[in-house]
Protein backbone atom coordinates (compact mmCIF):
# COMPACT_ATOMS: atom_id res chain seq x y z
CA UNK A 1 0.00 0.00 0.00
CA UNK A 2 3.13 2.49 1.02
CA UNK A 3 4.28 1.71 -2.58
CA UNK A 4 1.19 2.77 -3.97
CA UNK A 5 1.28 5.57 -1.95
CA UNK A 6 4.63 6.73 -3.09
CA UNK A 7 3.77 6.62 -6.95
CA UNK A 8 0.58 8.35 -6.67
CA UNK A 9 1.82 11.80 -5.03
CA UNK A 10 4.26 12.63 -8.00
CA UNK A 11 2.05 12.15 -10.37
CA UNK A 12 -0.53 14.52 -8.45
CA UNK A 13 2.36 17.01 -8.20
CA UNK A 14 3.35 16.77 -11.81
CA UNK A 15 -0.44 17.45 -12.46
CA UNK A 16 -1.09 20.29 -10.00
CA UNK A 17 2.10 22.41 -11.33
CA UNK A 18 0.51 21.43 -15.13
CA UNK A 19 -2.68 22.94 -13.77
CA UNK A 20 -2.44 25.83 -11.32
CA UNK A 21 0.84 27.10 -13.55
CA UNK A 22 -0.06 30.87 -13.03
CA UNK A 23 -1.31 30.74 -9.93
CA UNK A 24 0.69 32.07 -7.47
CA UNK A 25 3.10 30.44 -4.83
CA UNK A 26 1.01 30.75 -2.48
CA UNK A 27 -2.47 29.88 -3.83
CA UNK A 28 0.25 27.14 -4.92
CA UNK A 29 1.41 26.13 -1.80
CA UNK A 30 -2.61 25.82 -0.56
CA UNK A 31 -3.69 24.12 -3.27
CA UNK A 32 -0.36 21.48 -2.73
CA UNK A 33 -1.25 21.40 0.68
CA UNK A 34 -5.02 20.53 0.14
CA UNK A 35 -4.34 17.99 -2.33
CA UNK A 36 -1.97 16.40 0.05
CA UNK A 37 -4.65 16.45 2.55
CA UNK A 38 -7.10 14.82 -0.01
CA UNK A 39 -4.29 12.00 -1.26
CA UNK A 40 -3.86 11.47 2.53
CA UNK A 41 -7.54 11.17 2.95
CA UNK A 42 -7.73 9.16 0.07
CA UNK A 43 -4.68 6.68 1.28
CA UNK A 44 -6.38 6.47 4.61
CA UNK A 45 -9.43 5.11 3.27
CA UNK A 46 -7.58 2.55 0.83
CA UNK A 47 -5.75 1.58 3.94
CA UNK A 48 -8.55 1.19 6.00
CA UNK A 49 -10.39 -0.33 3.05
CA UNK A 50 -7.54 -2.26 2.32
CA UNK A 51 -6.72 -3.35 6.31
CA UNK A 52 -10.81 -4.52 6.39
CA UNK A 53 -10.29 -6.08 3.65
CA UNK A 54 -7.59 -7.92 4.71
CA UNK A 55 -9.38 -8.62 8.05
CA UNK A 56 -11.86 -10.26 5.84
CA UNK A 57 -9.75 -12.24 4.51
CA UNK A 58 -8.33 -13.61 7.66
CA UNK A 59 -11.42 -13.99 8.56
CA UNK A 60 -12.32 -15.99 5.63
CA UNK A 61 -9.21 -17.87 5.46
CA UNK A 62 -10.11 -18.93 9.08
CA UNK A 63 -13.57 -20.01 8.26
CA UNK A 64 -11.88 -21.93 5.18
CA UNK A 65 -9.14 -23.60 7.72
CA UNK A 66 -12.04 -24.53 10.05
CA UNK A 67 -14.37 -25.31 7.08
CA UNK A 68 -11.46 -27.79 5.99
CA UNK A 69 -11.54 -29.35 9.85
CA UNK A 70 -15.08 -30.07 9.74
CA UNK A 71 -14.67 -31.51 6.42
CA UNK A 72 -12.02 -33.37 7.71
CA UNK A 73 -14.11 -34.28 11.53
CA UNK A 74 -17.44 -35.11 9.34
CA UNK A 75 -15.31 -37.15 6.74
CA UNK A 76 -13.79 -38.78 9.78
CA UNK A 77 -17.00 -38.89 11.01
CA UNK A 78 -18.67 -40.16 7.54
CA UNK A 79 -15.71 -43.02 7.63
CA UNK A 80 -17.24 -44.41 11.19
CA UNK A 81 -20.70 -43.84 9.47
CA UNK A 82 -19.80 -46.09 6.56
CA UNK A 83 -17.75 -48.16 8.94
CA UNK A 84 -20.40 -48.91 11.03
CA UNK A 85 -23.12 -49.35 7.96
CA UNK A 86 -20.75 -52.21 6.59
CA UNK A 87 -20.58 -53.57 10.02
CA UNK A 88 -24.47 -53.36 10.02
CA UNK A 89 -24.22 -55.01 6.50
CA UNK A 90 -21.91 -57.71 7.31
CA UNK A 91 -24.50 -58.96 9.85
CA UNK A 92 -27.71 -58.32 8.19
CA UNK A 93 -26.02 -60.84 5.51
CA UNK A 94 -24.82 -62.91 8.22
CA UNK A 95 -28.07 -63.39 9.57
CA UNK A 96 -29.96 -64.20 5.84
CA UNK A 97 -27.37 -66.76 5.94
CA UNK A 98 -28.34 -68.13 9.11
CA UNK A 99 -31.85 -67.52 8.25
CA UNK A 100 -31.38 -69.38 5.18
CA UNK A 101 -29.60 -72.35 6.75
CA UNK A 102 -32.22 -71.73 9.60
CA UNK A 103 -34.97 -72.36 6.84
CA UNK A 104 -33.19 -75.47 5.03
CA UNK A 105 -32.51 -77.37 8.70
CA UNK A 106 -36.39 -76.83 9.27
CA UNK A 107 -37.53 -77.82 5.99
CA UNK A 108 -35.30 -80.95 6.97
CA UNK A 109 -36.79 -81.04 10.20
CA UNK A 110 -40.05 -80.47 9.26
CA UNK A 111 -39.56 -83.68 6.84
CA UNK A 112 -38.26 -85.85 9.16
CA UNK A 113 -41.44 -84.73 11.91
CA UNK A 114 -44.25 -85.25 9.10
CA UNK A 115 -41.90 -89.02 8.46
CA UNK A 116 -42.36 -89.60 12.63
CA UNK A 117 -45.62 -88.55 12.47
CA UNK A 118 -46.55 -90.52 9.95
CA UNK A 119 -44.79 -93.86 11.27
CA UNK A 120 -46.25 -93.09 15.06
CA UNK A 121 -49.75 -92.47 13.51
CA UNK A 122 -49.24 -96.10 12.15
CA UNK A 123 -48.17 -97.54 14.91
CA UNK A 124 -51.23 -96.25 16.65
CA UNK A 125 -53.47 -97.00 14.28
CA UNK A 126 -51.59 -101.00 14.59
CA UNK A 127 -51.97 -100.54 18.37
CA UNK A 128 -55.77 -99.34 17.85
CA UNK A 129 -56.38 -102.48 15.69
CA UNK A 130 -54.65 -104.68 18.83
CA UNK A 131 -56.83 -102.68 20.96
CA UNK A 132 -60.01 -103.41 19.65
CA UNK A 133 -58.76 -107.02 18.88
CA UNK A 134 -58.65 -107.13 22.37
CA UNK A 135 -61.96 -105.66 23.47
CA UNK A 136 -63.11 -108.00 20.82
CA UNK A 137 -62.04 -111.19 22.95
CA UNK A 138 -63.34 -109.68 26.05
CA UNK A 139 -66.57 -108.70 24.39
CA UNK A 140 -66.88 -112.42 23.21
CA UNK A 141 -66.29 -113.79 26.41
CA UNK A 142 -68.86 -111.42 27.94
CA UNK A 143 -71.23 -112.30 25.48
CA UNK A 144 -70.27 -115.70 25.55
CA UNK A 145 -71.69 -115.78 29.71
CA UNK A 146 -74.24 -113.54 29.08
CA UNK A 147 -76.08 -116.15 26.76
CA UNK A 148 -75.62 -118.71 29.54
CA UNK A 149 -76.46 -116.70 31.76
CA UNK A 150 -79.53 -116.13 29.66
CA UNK A 151 -80.42 -119.65 28.49
CA UNK A 152 -80.32 -121.02 31.91
CA UNK A 153 -82.58 -118.40 33.98
CA UNK A 154 -84.78 -119.08 30.84
CA UNK A 155 -84.99 -122.96 30.62
CA UNK A 156 -85.47 -122.67 34.71
CA UNK A 157 -87.97 -120.27 34.80
CA UNK A 158 -89.73 -122.47 31.62
CA UNK A 159 -90.26 -125.17 33.95
CA UNK A 160 -91.58 -123.18 36.91
CA UNK A 161 -88.72 -124.36 39.38
CA UNK A 162 -87.61 -121.29 41.45
CA UNK A 163 -85.57 -122.63 43.77
CA UNK A 164 -83.07 -122.32 41.36
CA UNK A 165 -80.69 -119.64 40.99
CA UNK A 166 -78.65 -118.11 37.97
CA UNK A 167 -76.23 -115.05 39.06
CA UNK A 168 -73.00 -113.46 37.24
CA UNK A 169 -70.08 -113.00 39.48
CA UNK A 170 -67.82 -110.93 37.50
CA UNK A 171 -66.49 -113.20 34.85
CA UNK A 172 -68.28 -116.19 35.89
CA UNK A 173 -72.01 -117.51 35.85
CA UNK A 174 -72.78 -119.45 38.57
CA UNK A 175 -75.94 -121.80 38.43
CA UNK A 176 -77.08 -122.50 42.47
CA UNK A 177 -79.18 -125.93 42.24
CA UNK A 178 -80.33 -127.19 45.82
CA UNK A 179 -79.07 -130.77 46.50
CA UNK A 180 -82.43 -132.08 47.20
CA UNK A 181 -83.30 -131.32 43.64
CA UNK A 182 -80.51 -133.55 42.70
CA UNK A 183 -79.86 -135.95 45.44
CA UNK A 184 -82.06 -138.68 47.56
CA UNK A 185 -81.94 -137.56 51.19
CA UNK A 186 -78.32 -138.33 52.64
CA UNK A 187 -77.22 -139.45 49.69
CA UNK A 188 -74.24 -138.81 47.73
CA UNK A 189 -74.22 -141.13 45.07
CA UNK A 190 -77.75 -141.88 44.18
CA UNK A 191 -79.18 -138.63 41.58
CA UNK A 192 -83.23 -139.07 41.33
CA UNK A 193 -85.13 -138.85 38.25
CA UNK A 194 -85.88 -134.83 38.43
CA UNK A 195 -82.47 -134.17 38.90
CA UNK A 196 -81.28 -136.53 36.00
CA UNK A 197 -83.91 -133.68 33.92
CA UNK A 198 -82.13 -130.73 35.48
CA UNK A 199 -78.55 -132.01 34.28
CA UNK A 200 -79.91 -132.77 30.75
CA UNK A 201 -80.90 -129.11 30.50
CA UNK A 202 -77.71 -128.09 32.17
CA UNK A 203 -75.57 -129.88 29.70
CA UNK A 204 -77.60 -129.06 27.04
CA UNK A 205 -76.76 -125.55 27.47
CA UNK A 206 -73.17 -125.74 28.56
CA UNK A 207 -72.09 -128.25 25.68
CA UNK A 208 -72.70 -124.97 23.48
CA UNK A 209 -69.90 -123.53 25.25
CA UNK A 210 -66.49 -126.08 24.34
CA UNK A 211 -64.58 -123.16 25.26
CA UNK A 212 -66.04 -122.49 28.80
CA UNK A 213 -64.92 -124.90 32.41
CA UNK A 214 -67.37 -125.50 34.64
CA UNK A 215 -66.61 -125.80 38.41
CA UNK A 216 -68.80 -128.46 39.55
CA UNK A 217 -68.70 -127.43 43.50
CA UNK A 218 -70.38 -128.82 46.79
CA UNK A 219 -71.46 -127.52 49.74
CA UNK A 220 -72.93 -128.95 52.74
CA UNK A 221 -74.81 -127.42 56.16
CA UNK A 222 -72.81 -127.53 59.58
CA UNK A 223 -74.18 -130.54 60.46
CA UNK A 224 -71.91 -133.99 60.76
CA UNK A 225 -72.55 -136.57 58.36
CA UNK A 226 -75.50 -139.08 58.81
CA UNK A 227 -73.06 -142.24 58.30
CA UNK A 228 -70.15 -142.79 59.52
CA UNK A 229 -68.77 -143.95 56.08
CA UNK A 230 -68.49 -140.31 54.86
CA UNK A 231 -65.14 -138.92 56.98
CA UNK A 232 -66.55 -135.40 56.70
CA UNK A 233 -68.47 -132.95 55.02
CA UNK A 234 -65.38 -132.17 52.56
CA UNK A 235 -65.55 -135.80 51.57
CA UNK A 236 -69.69 -135.48 51.65
CA UNK A 237 -69.55 -132.91 49.39
CA UNK A 238 -67.05 -134.54 47.51
CA UNK A 239 -68.36 -137.25 46.50
CA UNK A 240 -71.85 -135.05 45.47
CA UNK A 241 -69.81 -133.13 43.13
CA UNK A 242 -68.00 -135.54 41.66
CA UNK A 243 -71.45 -137.37 41.19
CA UNK A 244 -72.84 -135.02 39.31
CA UNK A 245 -69.56 -134.67 37.08
CA UNK A 246 -69.55 -138.62 36.91
CA UNK A 247 -73.43 -137.92 35.41
CA UNK A 248 -72.67 -135.04 33.08
CA UNK A 249 -70.13 -137.18 31.12
CA UNK A 250 -71.64 -140.67 31.05
CA UNK A 251 -75.25 -139.71 30.56
CA UNK A 252 -75.03 -136.20 29.03
CA UNK A 253 -72.32 -136.43 27.21
CA UNK A 254 -70.38 -133.61 28.23
CA UNK A 255 -66.47 -133.14 27.48
CA UNK A 256 -64.80 -134.13 30.79
CA UNK A 257 -61.86 -131.76 30.09
CA UNK A 258 -64.35 -128.98 30.80
CA UNK A 259 -65.25 -130.22 33.95
CA UNK A 260 -64.01 -130.32 38.06
CA UNK A 261 -65.22 -131.70 41.16
CA UNK A 262 -64.80 -129.53 43.69
CA UNK A 263 -66.07 -130.07 47.72
CA UNK A 264 -66.10 -127.06 50.07
CA UNK A 265 -67.89 -128.46 53.11
CA UNK A 266 -69.99 -126.76 55.28
CA UNK A 267 -67.59 -123.75 55.22
CA UNK A 268 -68.88 -121.43 52.48
CA UNK A 269 -72.03 -120.53 53.42
CA UNK A 270 -74.88 -118.82 51.95
CA UNK A 271 -76.64 -117.86 54.97
CA UNK A 272 -76.98 -118.61 58.93
CA UNK A 273 -76.94 -122.43 59.94
CA UNK A 274 -79.25 -121.23 62.95
CA UNK A 275 -82.40 -122.39 61.52
CA UNK A 276 -83.71 -125.40 59.75
CA UNK A 277 -84.39 -122.97 56.25
CA UNK A 278 -80.79 -121.31 56.30
CA UNK A 279 -79.64 -125.31 56.70
CA UNK A 280 -81.02 -126.39 53.52
CA UNK A 281 -80.09 -122.87 51.72
CA UNK A 282 -76.58 -124.06 52.37
CA UNK A 283 -77.19 -127.35 51.22
CA UNK A 284 -76.68 -127.28 47.91
CA UNK A 285 -74.74 -128.08 43.80
CA UNK A 286 -73.02 -124.79 42.35
CA UNK A 287 -72.22 -125.08 38.23
CA UNK A 288 -69.40 -121.98 38.49
CA UNK A 289 -68.77 -121.72 34.51
CA UNK A 290 -66.07 -119.59 33.11
CA UNK A 291 -63.23 -119.21 30.57
CA UNK A 292 -60.07 -119.51 32.16
CA UNK A 293 -58.35 -116.28 32.50
CA UNK A 294 -54.89 -118.18 30.95
CA UNK A 295 -57.06 -118.79 28.11
CA UNK A 296 -57.87 -115.31 27.70
CA UNK A 297 -54.58 -113.70 28.57
CA UNK A 298 -52.84 -115.84 25.85
CA UNK A 299 -55.39 -115.13 22.94
CA UNK A 300 -54.63 -111.38 24.13
CA UNK A 301 -50.93 -112.16 23.88
CA UNK A 302 -51.15 -113.37 20.58
CA UNK A 303 -53.03 -110.38 19.31
CA UNK A 304 -50.13 -107.68 20.57
CA UNK A 305 -47.85 -109.90 19.46
CA UNK A 306 -46.08 -111.01 23.06
CA UNK A 307 -45.14 -114.68 23.57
Amino acid sequence: MKHFYFKIVPTLLVFSIFIFGCVSKKKHLAAIQTLKTTNEGIVDDWQKKYTEKRSELNVSEEKGRQLELNLAERKGENNILVGLRNELQLQIETMESQMNNLGSSSQTAEKNLRINIKTKENEIAALQKKLKDVDGVIKKNKKMLQKISSDLTFEFQSMNINSVEVTTRLDKVVLIMPSDLLFRKNSTSRIVSSGNTLLEKVSNILSQHPQAIIHVVGHTDNSSPSSKKFLDNWNYSSLQAATVVRSLVSDHDMNASQLSAIGKGEFEPRTSNSTRDGKAMNRRVEFVVFQPTEDLAKEIRRIIGES
